[in-house]
């Protein structure tokens, strides 16, 4: 995992993701702890994405509630040590992987909920195609006018004015048109 290639946002997120582990008192750093924070952000980034790929991401904040109660608790003497899981170190690959076959210099919050999508046999991607979120085709292959959306292309806008679906890093001025 290379974190210089993530955008403020992103390396937000994931520290964010880590501090849940951490409060929670779970020693692995899995997927889903990133996937609760994506859901919880005020601004609404990846609940905005999936509304727009005809998702429900109420259903995927409780289903991903559900998981993390299933986890261990540690206390004691062996808390406030959290591990990264093997999964969620794969799950950062992908999405470094998804923004590279983009062209993207930045691993964005945007691919991040795409590589949980992506990520087959975990316990995030079960839950986000129980709320009706199903990966595209290829990781970076926008769906096309006869196929559903997804979430590498929203069915309607959910970027803000000025911005492209491909986000800049955070310094960089938005390209035009």
């Amino acid at each position: 995992m290379n974190f210089e290639q993530y955008t403020e946002r992103s390396r937000g997120f994931v520290q964010s993701a880590q501090g849940l582990a951490l409060r929670s008192g779970h020693q692995r750093f899995t997927p889903e702890h990133l996937l609760k924070v994506l859901l919880e952000d005020r601004e609404g980034l990846a609940s905005n994405l999936m509304r727009a790929a005809g998702g429900d991401p109420a259903r995927a904040l409780a289903g991903v509630e559900r998981e993390l109660g299933k986890l261990p608790k540690v206390e004691g003497s062996g808390a406030g040590q959290v591990y990264m899981a093997p999964e969620t170190a794969r799950l950062f690959d992908s999405a470094e992987e998804i923004a590279k076959k983009a062209g993207d210099s930045y691993v964005t919050a945007e691919r991040l909920l795409l590589a949980l999508a992506l990520a087959k046999g975990t316990p995030s991607a079960e839950i986000l195609a129980t709320a009706g979120i199903t990966p595209p085709a290829g990781p970076s292959q926008p769906a096309g006018p006869s196929q559903p959306a997804s979430l590498s292309q929203p069915a309607s806008p959910s970027q803000p004015a000025g911005r492209s679906a491909r986000s800049a890093p955070p310094t960089a001025r938005p390209r035009p048109g």
